[in-house]
This record gives C-alpha cells, structure tokens and sequence, in this order.
C-alpha cells in the first residue's frame, strides 16, 4: 500500500467513492471498505478537501500513469468496493471500466 504516491491514493480514493455512490445507495460494508482504504492510506480528514480537488480528467491521467502492477492492485481495489455490499451494480462496473479496458 505504501508504494501509491499521495496523489496516488487521493485518485483511487476519489473513485473508490464514486463506485460507492454508483448505485444510489451506500451500503454499510461499503463504508467499512472506505474506512480501511482511509485507514490502510493514512487519509485523514484534511486529505479529504484535497481529495475532492481533484477532478475526473486529472483522476483518470493519474490512474491510467500508474505501472501495471499499481494498476492490477487498483482495479482489485475497486471491484472490492463494487463487491462490498454482495453485489455489483452495472453502474459500478461502468466507472471501473473507464480506468481499466
């Protein structure tokens, strides 16, 4: 987990939130995902203000930079969160497939 950059772990934050938003409902397990995410990156409350600064053009260059193995660990990272509440939307998968087809 240490080897994201800041910018980094802001970018896989912003989309983890969008995947838990996808679906119109935020599951309680999809909130216990983004608490270890914040917990296993260190984010804190400050990091959240700059998190939400970051736009989905810069999301996207940021994501799609990474190497391959930050990208396969990613794209893990997100299909946790589709998974998180025991099912995966259609619409959680149309964000992950913006980052990794």
């Amino acid at each position: 987990m240490n080897s994201f950059t800041t910018i980094e772990k802001y970018a896989i934050v912003k989309v983890l939130s969008h995947i838990m938003k996808a679906d119109g409902i935020v599951h309680p397990k999809e909130e216990e995902y983004m608490d270890k995410i914040y917990s296993d990156f260190s984010i804190t409350i400050h990091d959240l203000e700059d998190i939400s600064n970051i736009d989905d053009i810069q999301t996207k260059l940021i994501i799609c930079g990474m190497s391959g193995e930050k990208k396969t660990f990613t794209n893990a990272l997100f299909v946790g969160m589709a998974k998180a509440d025991g099912m995966i939307h259609p619409k959680e998968m149309e964000i992950i497939n913006q980052f990794f087809i």
